[in-house]
C-alpha cells in the first residue's frame, strides 16, 4: 500500500509504538520552531561575554527586550486605531528601541545595547504616557523601569545602575507639571480607562515575567557552579591521578632506565681497555659511537628528569638575591669564559626577589648564559645581562653577540627536544629552554626572545612579584 498523508504515522519510541497524526507532528514542529528561535534571541550575545556570571544579564537584557516589543505590539494597534499620531511614534520608538538592543547583542556591543534600553526606553515610556494622559497611568511603566538596571546589571556596575535609576525616578516627578500641556494630544476619558485597565495587567504580567527571569537565571548560575565545582573536583582528582603516575614515570626513568644505560657505557669502556689494542680503526670507530650515544642517553635522562620535576617537593620559597646566583654562575663558567676569551657584564644592580627558590633561578640564568657562550663563534663572546621592573613582574634580559636565532622559531625553540643544529656542531639535548620555560610559567611569567641569524640573541623573561 502507498503510504498517505492521510495516514497515521507511527515511531518507536522505548521500544513501544506511538502514534502522530500529520497534524500533531505539524503542531510539534511548530512549537520547537518557536522555541528555538526564542532560545537564539534570548541567548544573543552571551559568546562575547568571558564571565558565566554575566551570562543571565545579557539573557535577561534580551528577554525584556522581546517582551518589550511584543507588548509595544497592542498599543501600535491602538494607536493607529484611534489616529493617535504623536502617541504612535513614541510607542514605535519603544519598539525600535527593543530591536536594535537585540541587534546590538548580536554583534558584541553588550555595553551600548544595555545603556541604550537604559535611556531611550524610559524616555519612550514618558512621552507615551505624556500623550496618553494621566488616567491612562502610562507613568507607572517607569516603576518597572526602575528595577530595569539591577535586572541587566549586577551591583558592581554601581554608576550605571545609579544612572538607570535616577532616570525614570525624574521624569516620573516632572510628569505631573508636564502633562497638562499635552492634553490637545490626549485620548478620550473613555479610551484613557481602556488603556488604564490594559496597562495594569501589562505591568503586573512584566513584573511577574521579569522577577522570574531573573530568579530561573539565578537558580541555573548557581547550577552551572556546583557542576562546575563537581568538573573541578573531578579534574583535581585526575590531576593527582596524573601527577602520581608522573612520579612513576620519574622514578622508572632515573633508576630503570639508567642502569642499563650506565651497564652499556661501563662494558663498552671495559671492552675499550682490555681489547683496544685489538681494535682496527672501523671497530674503534663503533665503539667510539657507542660510548657518545650511551652518554647522550644518560644525559637526556638527566634532563627529562629535571623537566619532569620542576615544581614538585619544592622547598617553602625564599627571598633570593639574582646577584648571588650571577656570581656563583660566573665562578663556575670562569674557566669556559678563559677558553673562549669571554666576557660578562652586569648592568646595574640586581633585585632580590622575594619568593622564589634558588635552585630554580639559577637553572634559568645557567642555561641562557651557557647557551649565549656555547652557540657563539665570535673572537670575544659576551654576556649582557640586565632587568627591568614593573608593578608586577620583574623582566631580566640576557643578551650575547652568538650565531643568533631566526624569529621563525619563536615557538618552537622552547619545545622539548628542539634542536636548531646538528649534534656534531653544537651539544646539547634540546631540553634546557624548554626547562627554563616552565620554570618562567611557574612563577606566573613569560619568557621570549628577539635575535636575528648572525646578529646574536636577547632572551627575556619574567618573575610575577608575588
Amino acid at each position: 500500500m502507498t503510504p498517505s498523508l492521510y495516514h497515521d504515522t507511527f515511531e518507536i519510541h522505548a521500544g513501544q509504538f506511538s502514534k502522530k497524526t500529520p497534524t500533531s507532528i505539524k503542531k510539534a514542529s511548530l512549537m520547537e520552531l518557536i522555541v528555538s528561535g526564542y532560545l537564539s534571541i534570548q541567548n544573543l550575545g552571551t559568546e562575547y561575554v568571558d564571565k558565566k556570571n554575566q551570562v543571565k544579564y545579557i539573557q535577561i537584557s534580551n528577554f525584556i527586550a522581546m517582551t518589550s516589543f511584543i507588548s509595544s505590539i497592542f498599543y501600535i494597534g491602538l494607536a493607529l486605531i484611534w489616529a493617535k499620531v504623536y502617541w504612535f511614534l513614541c510607542v514605535d520608538s519603544l519598539c525600535v528601541t527593543s530591536v536594535a538592543v537585540l541587534t546590538l547583542n548580536k554583534f558584541g556591543r553588550i555595553n551600548a545595547s544595555r545603556i541604550l534600553f537604559l535611556i531611550a526606553t524610559n524616555f519612550s515610556l514618558y512621552f507615551a504616557a505624556l500623550f496618553t494622559g494621566p488616567l491612562a497611568g502610562g507613568e507607572n511603566f517607569l516603576l518597572i523601569s526602575v528595577m530595569l538596571p539591577f535586572l541587566i546589571y549586577d551591583l558592581q556596575s554601581k554608576a550605571i545602575i545609579a544612572m538607570g535609576v535616577s532616570i525614570p525616578i525624574v521624569l516620573m516627578f516632572s510628569f505631573h507639571f508636564i502633562v497638562p500641556y499635552f492634553a490637545v494630544y490626549h485620548p478620550s476619558v473613555p479610551q484613557q480607562l481602556i488603556l488604564q485597565k490594559m496597562g495594569a495587567f501589562m505591568e503586573i504580567s512584566l513584573v511577574i515575567a521579569a522577577v522570574y527571569q531573573f530568579v530561573y537565571h539565578s537558580r541555573e548560575t548557581e547550577r552551572n557552579l556546583e557542576i562546575s565545582n563537581v568538573q573541578m573536583t573531578s579534574q583535581t582528582e585526575e590531576l593527582k591521578r596524573s601527577n602520581g603516575d608522573l612520579e612513576q614515570f620519574a622514578y622508572v626513568i632515573s633508576h630503570d632506565l639508567k642502569t642499563p644505560v650506565r651497564n652499556i657505557s661501563c662494558f663498552m669502556k671495559l671492552l675499550s681497555n682490555k681489547h683496544g689494542g685489538t681494535f682496527n680503526a672501523e671497530a674503534r670507530e663503533f665503539v667510539d659511537f657507542s660510548l657518545a650515544g650511551a652518554k647522550r642517553m644518560e644525559r637526556l635522562i638527566d634532563d627529562v628528569l629535571a623537566y619532569s620535576r620542576i615544581g614538585r617537593n619544592l622547598s617553602s620559597p625564599t627571598p633570593v638575591n639574582v646577584a648571588d646566583v650571577i656570581n656563583t654562575i660566573r665562578i663556575e663558567q670562569q674557566d669556559k669564559l678563559k677558553v673562549v676569551n669571554g666576557i660578562m657584564n652586569i648592568a646595574g644592580e640586581l633585585p632580590v626577589i622575594k619568593s622564589v627558590h634558588s635552585s630554580l633561578m639559577y637553572h634559568i640564568l645557567q642555561n641562557l648564559i651557557r647557551n649565549g657562550l656555547k652557540f657563539n663563534r665570535s673572537a670575544n663572546p659576551t654576556i649582557n645581562i640586565s632587568y627591568t621592573e614593573t608593578e608586577s613582574h620583574y623582566k631580566f634580559s640576557v643578551q650575547d653577540n652568538g650565531i643568533g636565532i631566526s624569529q621563525d622559531y619563536a615557538v618552537q625553540v622552547f619545545q622539548m627536544f628542539k634542536r636548531l643544529h646538528n649534534e656534531n656542531e653544537y651539544d646539547g639535548t634540546g631540553i634546557g629552554l624548554a626547562i627554563c620555560k616552565k620554570i618562567v610559567e611557574l612563577y606566573h611569567g613569560e619568557i621570549w626572545y628577539e635575535g636575528q641569524e648572525g646578529k646574536g640573541t636577547t632572551f627575556h623573561f619574567t618573575i610575577r612579584k608575588f
